[in-house]
């Protein structure tokens, strides 16, 4: 995770460059103002999934963490263990920045990512998964911890949700439509999400009105 963070700001000008080349095709084929926001990566919001990276590294290690022990009448010993999942398939939609908060958890707690972004922020993502594949070479660890499908029709989400054996938890993160899809289609065993919350907290001094 500490290369990842590195390599992420050592490739700055390289992850730039296809976010740019997404955003000139997003906007024109006329993406909204506020979504073409979400797609948009810049230096200060490079720098600040480098220091995410570094937040999710020291965080405490979650695997062999027993959660739950307990010894039966008989004299058996009962314990609860967190351990990886395995292969973990994330369908996601436009920020690009999830490319890489999905890695780095999926990586932290010792699972393998299988990632499928949106068409919009392609170049981004394929730009991104260079990036960390190249840190876990340097690290020792395979590449294919980390795997982007570069292909994004909707035949591959399909068959991403039928890979039961292969991939071994799926979640969708994104709008009410993407996971109603997942949830409905998928025979892969599916942590299904929610579509997310706004608050506005108002301070008890404000004008209401205005």
């Amino acid at each position: 995770l500490e290369n990842i963070s590195d390599a992420l700001l050592r490739h700055q000008d390289e992850i730039l460059a296809a976010n740019r080349a997404d955003c000139d095709a997003a906007r024109a084929d006329g993406m909204s103002d506020a979504m073409l926001d979400r797609l948009t990566l810049t230096g200060a919001r490079l720098e600040r999934m480098a220091a995410a990276v570094r937040k999710v590294r020291d965080l405490p290690d979650p695997i062999g963490e027993v959660m739950e022990e307990r010894v039966l009448e008989n004299g058996l010993q009962l314990s609860k263990v967190r351990v990886p999942l395995g292969v973990v398939g994330i369908i996601y939609e436009s920020r690009p920045n999830v490319t890489v908060d999905a890695a780095v958890l999926c990586l932290k707690s010792g699972n393998a990512a299988f990632l499928r972004g949106g068409s919009e922020s392609i170049r981004s993502n394929i730009a991104l998964e260079r990036v960390m594949r190249e840190a876990l070479a340097q690290s020792g660890f395979p590449q294919n911890a980390v795997t982007l499908v570069h292909d994004t029709s909707r035949e591959t989400a399909s068959q991403m949700m039928q890979l039961r054996g292969l991939i071994d938890v799926l979640i969708p993160r994104g709008g009410a439509g993407l996971i109603a899809a997942v949830v409905r289609s998928a025979s892969v065993p599916v942590i299904e999400t929610g579509t997310g919350n706004c608050h506005v907290y108002v301070h008890e001094k404000a004008d209401l009105r205005m």
